[in-house]
């Protein structure tokens, strides 16, 4: 075990504060405190985009392909694009040499998300757009310094145009805003050696995290 394995990371899901956001923090903190997630691809958000840029040449340079290209990333409010995230969902057969599980196979639902009162709790939506068409897509579940990579999907016919590092830069870019965090990716042992090959490139790294209130 490295070092970095050896030394926990606390990360504070702040439940703590006293409004409507405080139950989905206090599940996500039985989520994670359950012994399945101990070791996980981390990244500390950092003081700025330019800061992340600075230090992760490869995601940087993609990225940069991605906007010559035309891409965009932005906020996105994901019950617009219903159609656009189907279309995403059902573009390869397979991702990570597994079937796409029935779940990608179902129509999104348009209803919209509640109107959170905290940029530090609650689900943040992220795209990749070419002119008006939503090409990737990742949802971050936030809950004080946990920023959880929920879902990260991209269109298979854009990947090669770098779509998949401008969507991470651009999540990075507004996260700054809300102040100090980890961004949490899953175990770094899951999926392929191309997705650990992906996370290490965007800066994620496999650390022990204890998990608390």
């Amino acid at each position: 075990m490295s070092q970095a394995q050896k030394t926990a990371m606390a990360v504070h899901l702040e439940t703590y504060f006293a409004l409507t956001y405080v139950a989905p923090a206090e599940n996500l903190l039985d989520i994670m405190g359950s012994g399945k997630y101990d070791l996980c691809s981390t990244l500390r958000i950092p003081l700025s985009l330019e800061e992340w840029a600075s230090e992760h040449r490869t995601a940087r340079k993609r990225a940069a392909r991605a906007l010559r290209l035309g891409y965009r990333v932005s906020v996105v409010a994901r019950h617009e694009h219903a159609d656009d995230i189907y279309a995403i969902n059902t573009s390869a057969p397979e991702r990570q040499g597994r079937p796409m599980s029935a779940g990608y196979h179902e129509r999104p639902s348009a209803t919209p998300l509640p109107a959170y009162e905290c940029g530090r709790h609650g689900i943040h939506t992220y795209g990749v757009l070419l002119e008006d068409t939503l090409v990737a897509y990742l949802w971050l579940y936030r809950a004080g310094e946990l920023a959880l990579v929920s879902s990260i999907l991209g269109h298979h016919d854009h990947l090669e145009d770098g779509i998949m590092f401008l969507l991470f830069a651009g999540m990075v870019d507004a996260e700054t805003e809300h102040g100090h965090g980890v961004i949490v990716y899953n175990r770094h042992d899951s999926g392929t050696d191309g997705l650990r090959w992906f996370k290490e490139r965007l800066g994620l790294q496999e650390r022990k995290v204890a998990w608390c209130p």
